[in-house]
């Protein structure tokens, strides 16, 4: 018993260790596991003390502080991967000796007796056991880098009362991580302890931080942080801005005190509300290089820094799909306004009173900001200047200058046929007429009588540009912006002697700056103050003379960007999630787009990772392609070049993140980064002497084991129990593993092993069962779970997966539909697929033929977005069904008839709801059903489209 003894030795040190830090520590303020008094190569002893014990013994009370201790350490070393697995590895005889709940209960003892941290919130709840380790080690390696970029992006709203605020500090981490993963932004919600951890960091246990993490411990989690390059870098720049800040007691982050006005006082709302700097603006995209046509792009500025400043909008902007007025309808993904600058295409003026922004699902807050400021500027002319990148920039008012180009719009009478001082043009957006004008060096007399009646005006002579670094953008007539962090610089020079030049910021007469002795020609150069995210003015006026009165030249409008400003450069890289995992970029989920100058090159470098911060496994540069790139475009180049390669799909199988790189020489760089999504419940696969071998990883914490089964694909309704191990081997059928608890599942499709040519093809068999709602609810449920499942990265998962699918939705369909319609499509699909659909499509219904009007306009359908086949599909069934919000229902029916998956990430909780109201609602669900096979069929035989492994149906690809 001399282990036991050596332990009951490190039970006394530690029991006087917790107790003397405890009893210096405030009340609100908890201890952690890992502030243990014990060096390295203590804790290495501590270690064998511990594993020497449970190799024979179960663990005892009497000696409980050191596995708080050798727990919290498991923990430190967490890679968000797993936990057990390699506790149980490193720790023989836990198997059959130890118990995870015991453990959780001397984490309850350790919060009760010595103030212990105690995990909150949905992290807790969702990884019950695990939350006490890793809560206990503080910042366990997987997060550090994280919390470093966090600090970093968040450096801009520090300040004294923040930093010496854990709750405050917290909530400012917190309303950051949204753009993290998802086991960062678990790890964020409990934001008082994030703040107890992040303020000594910054301040390195400076200004009264020493208090929340001891010494020792700090020192080993900044040196751990220090250890690699981006997180050193970026922790070492929010520390400077930490420390500065400090220095200034009372000032308080401008977003901190701002609140939305009562609607009563409309006018300072409106200007309050002006300083966000989120108005929309318009720019013009030439379709041609002789520039006689032209699309319109409303340029949505980014809206992340609104969640620092109403964290209220934190769930809407992340969570919620929004539509922009003027579009078809598809909706953008959700968080992408939080995703830098984005540009969308109009193919309709907006109505100057509609707001441009609509979210599926708003709040009171964030209504009031874009009905204030979130609209189009009344008026019925535009004037957009030419810039050197060849892209047309509106301007903030209707004067020119000599020698520049302009398009000018107009949403009333279009402009009179062509004349000697201007041309027309052809401008692709419903609703708005344009005219080009080419001004000459001098203005006549006639230029500026036409000038008049255009509504236009010469500017004054006086110049204003940025200076210094520049600014990211500058539209060349006082519109500007700037990435935060950066103090922007203005030059000013007049063409004539002035004696004085005024500058007030924000209309502050207070502190004005006045500039004499002013030559002409000769530039005065200002740098302004660092300023906060949002909109600014810089007011410009001159005295001519020191007798007269001051003239107002004008205003300069700097907008200071949260991250990446607008993005005008010439690379252009579009990305439909802000945040993509790892499995939406493999499967094809994520579109990516890339815009430059026309038959420019791009290279690709794609990477994949075990571990954050390791090294790649494999990195591929991809051969060059040439600008632009479509959606489309680039998906087959991403799968031909990596995704089909073998080596890439086995090491997908174990990768945790992966990065996009797109390099373009000059014209810039582009880093796209997805994670595995962190869930309590998961699957690793690993290939071993051509064999498949899977883990299933249990975090959830739950007292019962979760329930495993398999569905092979040719009965993929029929679950198989098996017993719970931890390593299962997948037969040479393959099929797909399912483990469910109580809150949590998991499925992954697994390939069949080949041996020649047999395997290849599949054809999944399902039960026909009677036609009730049980059915109906039973079938979609195994086809979203098939739908949802990850798939293994040989692509013949994916083949398989889209196999069963198919005939899962053809089941879900027979039970809506009937037999009768169950044979016709049968006959269209299966037994006679070259014919015309004729059938199929007088089964829909017969007076109206709805099918025969679908199957007529299949050519036009196929060729617009799913959101205008829903509005159509709407249209054509209006007065036959019995259905309010019928648009609603029409999309859910057209999900659930593409990929049920996609019907049930959609309507949600109401999934239940929308197969009950459109069980007994047959000519919507026949139609629903038709549309989609005929679009399918059109695209696939008429206009040689290529449907990808990871597309159930072509042309059904939902934003």
């Amino acid at each position: 018993m001399v282990m036991s003894t050596e332990l009951l030795y490190w039970q006394k040190r530690l029991e006087s260790h917790f107790r003397e830090l405890h009893s210096h520590r405030n009340n609100d303020q908890p201890i952690f596991g890992l502030e243990h008094c014990l060096n390295e190569k203590e804790v290495d002893n501590l270690k064998i003390a511990v594993r020497t014990h449970i190799a024979e013994h179960p663990p005892s009370k009497e000696h409980w502080l050191a596995w708080i201790v050798y727990t919290s350490e498991f923990g430190y070393k967490y890679l968000g991967d797993e936990y057990w697995q390699t506790f149980e590895e490193e720790t023989p005889g836990w198997i059959d000796n130890g118990d995870r709940y015991w453990i959780r209960s001397r984490y309850f003892d350790f919060h009760e007796e010595f103030g212990g941290a105690k995990p909150s919130g949905a992290w807790a709840k969702h990884f019950s056991i695990i939350c006490w380790p890793i809560t206990h080690a503080i910042l366990p390696k997987d997060l550090q880098r994280h919390l470093a970029r966090m600090l970093y992006e968040a450096r801009n709203s520090f300040s004294a009362e923040i930093l010496e605020s854990p709750a405050a500090l917290g909530e400012l981490v917190y309303n950051q991580s949204w753009k993290a993963s998802s086991h960062f932004q678990n790890f964020a919600r409990h934001k008082q302890l994030v703040g107890q951890i992040a303020a000594p960091l910054l301040l390195e246990g400076d200004f009264g931080t020493d208090s929340f993490i001891r010494s020792e411990t700090l020192k080993r989690i900044s040196k751990d942080l220090d250890s690699e390059r981006r997180s050193r870098e970026w922790i070492r720049i929010a520390r400077k801005d930490a420390r500065k800040r400090m220095k200034i007691k009372g000032l308080m982050p401008p977003w901190k005190n701002l609140k939305i006005p009562e609607i009563d006082n409309l006018q300072r709302a409106k200007k309050e509300i002006e300083k966000l700097g989120i108005e929309p603006s318009l720019l013009l995209w030439p379709e041609n290089l002789t520039k006689d046509q032209w699309t319109v792009w409303l340029e949505i500025p980014d809206l992340s820094h609104l969640i620092d400043r109403f964290p209220e909008t934190r769930e809407t902007l992340t969570r919620s799909r929004c539509v922009v007025e003027g579009t078809s309808g598809r909706p953008l993904a959700r968080g992408r306004l939080l995703y830098g600058t984005q540009r969308i295409k109009l193919d309709k003026w907006p109505c100057t009173t509609e707001v441009l922004l609509k979210f599926e699902h708003s709040n009171r807050q964030l209504d009031y900001l874009l009905h204030t400021e979130c609209l189009l500027r009344p008026g019925t002319k535009r004037l957009f200047r030419i810039a050197s990148d060849g892209l047309a920039y509106e301007m903030r008012s209707l004067r020119v200058r000599p020698r520049e180009h302009y398009v000018l719009l107009s949403t009333a009478d279009p402009f009179e046929s062509e004349g000697n001082f201007y041309s027309l043009t052809n401008i692709l957006c419903e609703g708005v007429h344009g005219t080009v004008l080419e001004l000459p060096e001098a203005i006549s007399a006639d230029w500026e009588k036409f000038l008049q009646e255009l509504g236009l005006e010469q500017s004054r002579k006086i110049e204003v540009w940025p200076a210094g670094l520049g600014a990211a953008t500058w539209d060349g007539e006082g519109r500007a912006e700037w990435p935060a962090y950066e103090h922007p610089c203005l030059a000013i020079r007049t063409d004539h002697h002035v004696d004085s030049v005024l500058i007030l910021m924000n209309g502050d007469t207070n502190n004005p700056l006045e500039l004499t002795s002013v030559s002409p020609g000769e530039p005065i150069f200002v740098e302004l103050p660092q300023l906060p995210v949002g909109r600014h003015v810089v007011n410009i006026s001159v005295r001519e003379k020191p007798a007269e009165e001051r003239k107002p030249l004008g205003n300069v409008v700097i907008y200071i960007r949260p991250r990446s400003v607008s993005p005008r450069g010439p690379l252009l890289v579009r990305v439909s999630s802000p945040s993509p995992t790892l499995q939406e970029i493999w499967e094809g989920k994520v579109s990516i787009s890339v815009s430059g100058p026309n038959g420019r090159k791009v290279k690709c470098r794609v990477s994949l990772f075990e571990r954050d911060g390791g090294i790649a496994i494999p990195s591929e540069i991809l051969p060059a392609i040439s600008l632009p790139v479509a959606e489309d475009r680039w998906r087959a180049h991403f799968n031909k070049h990596f995704r089909d390669k073998q080596n890439a799909q086995k090491a997908y199988d174990t990768a945790r993140s992966c990065e996009i790189e797109f390099l373009a020489d000059e014209l810039g760089t582009f880093t796209v980064r997805c994670e595995e999504d962190f869930k309590p419940l998961r699957w690793r696969l690993k290939q071993r002497d051509q064999k498949y071998f899977l883990w299933l990883f249990d975090d959830s914490g739950d007292d019962k084991q979760p329930a495993v089964s398999l569905m092979e694909f040719k009965t993929p309704c029929v679950e198989n129990r098996l017993p719970f191990k931890n390593e299962y081997e997948v037969p040479d059928s393959g099929g797909m593993y399912a483990a469910r608890t109580e809150n949590f599942e998991a499925a992954i499709v697994v390939p069949p092993r080949l041996v020649g040519l047999e395997g290849l093809s599949c054809k999944p068999c399902v039960e026909k069962r009677e036609r009730s709602m049980d059915a109906l609810v039973t079938t979609v449920g195994t086809a979203v779970l098939w739908g949802q499942a990850r798939v293994a990265g040989n692509p013949l998962a994916m083949f398989r997966k889209r196999d069963v699918m198919r005939v899962l939705i053809r089941d879900i369909f027979r039970i809506l539909c009937g037999k009768n319609w169950a044979n016709a499509e049968r006959e269209a699909t299966e037994v006679d697929p070259k014919n015309s659909l004729e059938d199929l499509s007088n089964a829909v219904s017969k007076h109206p033929n709805i099918g025969k009007i679908l199957l007529q306009e299949v050519g036009t359908l196929s060729g617009n977005t799913c959101y205008e086949r829903v509005k159509r599909l709407a249209s054509l069934v209006a007065s036959l069904v019995r259905i309010q919000d019928l648009e609603w229902f029409a999309q859910f029916s057209l999900m659930l008839a593409s990929n049920p998956a996609n019907a049930e990430n959609w309507a949600g909780k109401h999934l239940r709801e929308g197969l009950e109201r459109i069980f007994d609602e047959t000519i919507l669900t026949k139609a629903a059903r038709f549309l989609v096979i005929a679009t399918d069929r059109h695209l696939c035989t008429q206009t040689d489209t290529e449907i990808t492994p990871e597309e159930l149906y072509a042309g059904w690809r939902w934003s």
